[in-house]
């Protein structure tokens, strides 16, 4: 078949073909321009898609009309797509004509959309043209019960309030502005212009608070008005601040506003007192419920990415009562590689990762692992940078991600009773797919869900998706408050021997004694923030939420008693167990009198989960045996706490 005389139509033999090289054609000019990621190229776009492809055009054939309709399914979808980026740009531009045009036929096509109406109403309110920014609200409401049955959501009601009140000086005409939520898209990023913008969430970066947690000033943030209270606890290091320097990022933040968002630098990073030394586990967990004191926040959506994960794994398992729901993204059970868990990277591989970090710390980030789609994007790359820099000190960061690689909290996975959602991206570079997955299946009633891509970080490529599951799962109808299976620390400890200047005394003189040490092994669980269960024999029976407050209370009672010639030794464990008013029963209190039958005089034994859970706290531990106890599939690793432990 030869076309080089220019021919439309060519034949051969009984088939007619049509030559189609220099023919333009709307469809595939649209695509190419809808792809792109600047205005311009998205608002040419828009020019050439002008309805429905082939509207009013049908042939009246079934197979003919099946791909129509999904063509045009599928091309009304890219330009929705572009329209929603046009408004997020022109909402963090500060163009509220161009914001008018756009968000007038995305809703002409989406009238059901309440981000686009809310960004029209105040679109409208900045251009002083109130009439047209309530009389919005009123098409939106209309729309939703029509169609829906339902009322705008909480935040569409308050700006049409603020609106209401005519109280629009220039200022609050500009805070509404400011307050803008932008579309479902995160707004392009200004790399390809080589500019810092001018970018408006900078400017409505929320007041900073501080709590004291342990003398630590604790440092917090809160957006957003929901019904819903939601913490989210981040990975590594963090700034506050400097969060909302990202376009991607504040974006992520702004549409987490569905609920009464609560955020914090965790000890040692951000704006968080720094230089207080490597944390622990509980310590973090403790810092999370001081800023859920401090707003008065009662039951909250733990939400906790890569690192931050585990903490909040804690929290939940610790103070179910206080937990709504666990979301956990891009999270790990164990930082390091094990026969039984062989996604986690092996001691080799964490000591390049950390020779990585110290030779590029303050260099544009390398985003090949936290962000591959984002390698490219030079504006994110020095954003990353300095936002890493004013996390931490390298020497601080470095400490911090050696620590994270301590962490296993695979023993705690079974006493979760919360809701919980686990989100994980397939290709995750930092934390395998299998990770999730485990954590799905040792979590009771997690609910798994594996997203396309490879970003760790949550304002990523996935960034929309990410927020639309949390969202629906925790606005739906959260179950109530969990009954009485509670995670605790159970502390065994007993006066064992005598000291000889005892032996010949009357049984009055020893029972006033034995009543002296009695009290004070009270005073020590008392000040420990322990609770008695049971009085054995010689002994008690104790329980703590933090298995380092029952180490230091253990070793607080051999001193003191030490002092008067008497010996003890102690067990600690830390498991789930079911409480009945004050008093626990369970396997973790049954375990931990059977690991006292392993302590000598004046040794502390603990199992391997809490000398796991204690890492950072400056506690030493020494290998001292294995057991086993029927019932239970695994052979339990037992510790001694050091001699050098204080």
């Amino acid at each position: 078949m030869d076309a080089s005389d220019g021919r439309t139509f060519l034949t051969e033999g009984d088939s007619i073909t049509l030559n189609l090289d220099d023919l333009d054609f709307d469809v595939v000019r649209f695509e190419a321009l809808a792809a792109g990621s600047e205005p311009e190229q998205l608002e040419q776009a828009l020019v050439v898609y002008r309805g429905d492809l082939l509207d009013g055009f049908g042939l009246k054939e079934e197979p003919f009309e099946d791909w129509l309709r999904v063509e045009r399914e599928r091309l009304r979808a890219m330009a929705v797509a572009a329209l929603d980026k046009l408004v997020a740009h022109y909402c963090t531009t500060n163009d509220p004509a161009s914001c008018v045009r756009s968000a007038t036929r995305l809703l002409a096509m989406e009238p059901l959309r309440e981000d686009i109406h809310r960004a029209l109403m105040r679109a409208y309110a900045v251009q002083g043209r109130l009439t047209l920014a309530l009389r919005q609200y009123e098409n939106c409401r209309s729309a939703l019960q029509r169609e829906l049955n339902v009322q705008p959501e909480p935040e569409t009601r308050h700006l049409y309030e603020d609106l209401r009140t005519r109280r629009m000086t220039p200022q609050a005409a500009s805070r509404i502005a400011a307050s803008a939520s932008p579309s479902r898209t995160p707004p392009p990023s200004p790399a390809r212009t080589g500019e810092r913008p001018a970018f408006e969430a900078e400017q409505r970066r929320p007041a900073t608070h501080y709590v004291k947690s342990a003398g630590i000033n604790i440092a917090y943030q809160v957006t957003g008005d929901g019904p819903i209270d939601l913490i989210h606890v981040p990975g590594w290091v963090s700034n506050l601040d400097l969060a909302w320097s990202s376009p991607r990022l504040a974006h992520v933040l702004q549409r987490l506003g569905f609920s009464r968002l609560i955020r914090m630098d965790k000890r040692g990073t951000g704006l968080s007192d720094r230089n207080v030394g490597l944390p622990t586990l509980e310590e973090r967990m403790e810092d999370v419920r001081a800023v859920l004191d401090a707003v008065g926040s009662k039951r909250t959506v733990l939400f906790g990415s890569s690192e931050g994960g585990p903490m909040c794994m804690l929290f939940a398992a610790t103070y179910p009562e206080r937990t709504a729901a666990l979301v956990l993204n891009g999270a790990y059970a164990s930082g390091r590689w094990s026969k039984d868990y062989p996604w986690a990277r092996t001691s080799e591989q964490v000591e390049e990762d950390l020779a990585a970090v110290e030779r590029q710390w303050g260099e544009p980030a390398d985003m090949s692992n936290a962000a591959p789609s984002l390698m490219n994007d030079s504006f994110e790359r020095e954003w990353f940078a300095a936002y890493l820099r004013n996390s931490a000190s390298p020497a601080d960061a470095i400490a911090l991600w050696r620590w994270g690689t301590e962490i296993d909290v695979r023993a705690l996975l079974p006493a979760i009773h919360v809701p919980t959602l686990i989100v994980q991206t397939a290709g995750d570079r930092w934390v395998k797919p299998g990770e999730g997955r485990y954590l799905a299946t040792h979590i009771e009633g997690a609910k798994y869900i594996e997203l396309p891509g490879r970003d760790h970080v949550i304002w990523g490529e996935n960034s929309d998706r990410l927020v639309d599951e949390i969202q629906t799962f925790v606005t739906g109808a959260l179950p109530a408050a969990p009954g009485e299976r509670v995670l605790v620390t159970a502390l065994h400890v007993e006066v064992v021997g005598l000291p000889s200047a005892l032996v010949n005394t009357s049984n009055q003189t020893w029972r006033d004694l034995m009543q002296r040490h009695d009290d004070e092994i009270r005073k020590e669980l008392h000040h420990a923030d322990g609770q008695e269960i049971q009085r054995t024999g010689n002994g008690f029976l104790a329980v703590f939420q933090r298995p380092t407050r029952a180490i230091q209370c253990a070793l607080a009672i051999r001193r003191r008693l030490g002092e008067s010639g008497l010996r003890v030794r102690a067990a600690i464990h830390i498991g789930e167990c079911e409480r009945h008013g004050d008093d626990f029963t369970g396997i973790a209190i049954q375990l931990t009198s059977r690991l006292l039958d392993h302590a000598g005089p004046g040794e502390i034994i603990v199992s391997r989960t809490v000398r796991d859970l204690t890492a950072g706290s400056g506690l030493t531990f020494e290998e001292h045996c294995e057991m086993e106890f029927p019932g239970t599939p695994d052979t339990w690793q037992l510790f001694s706490v050091g001699e050098s432990a204080v």
